[in-house]
């Protein structure tokens, strides 16, 4: 049985907080269907269904593990699905980021959108590691 004084920590609230990020970066990456940049060129579409599968999943799996007392095993998967997304993301996108940092597409730059989905899974990352190092619990005193 539970102990009634224990109260969630910030580490459960951040795990939370990694998995929802996950979920909107990956709802994100749906609807722009995973392109970049002015063109439909094959070096703007960066769309992989591993980066959905590892978003998506990361957090299910995540948000169950949080709700059976298990925010330490929970914190680590949220924090190594996203993970893994964005190194699935920087491979399927290395060829976008090379035309624009060469001056192939200099006049525009990054795509909005590129930026916004960098900042999403590299938030949902972030936030999944600083789950991993804080309590999840707290005693009453």
């Amino acid at each position: 049985m539970s102990n009634p004084t224990v109260k969630k920590g910030f580490g459960f609230f951040a795990t939370l907080c990694a998995a929802v990020l996950s979920i909107a970066a990956a709802g994100y990456f749906v609807s722009i269907h995973g392109t970049f940049g002015l063109d439909s060129t094959h070096n703007g579409v960066c769309y992989d269904p591993a980066i959905l599968y590892l978003l998506f999943g990361g957090a299910a799996v995540a948000v169950v593990l949080a709700l059976l007392n298990r925010c330490g095993l929970a914190a680590a998967i949220t924090a190594a699905a996203s993970g893994a997304a964005i190194c699935v993301f920087v491979h399927k996108c290395y060829w976008y980021v090379v035309d624009v940092f060469v001056g192939i597409d200099e006049k525009h730059g990054f795509d909005p959108r590129f930026i916004t989905f960098v900042a999403l899974i590299a938030a949902a990352f972030l936030v999944g590691e600083i789950a991993i190092y804080t309590r999840k619990t707290k005693t009453a005193a």
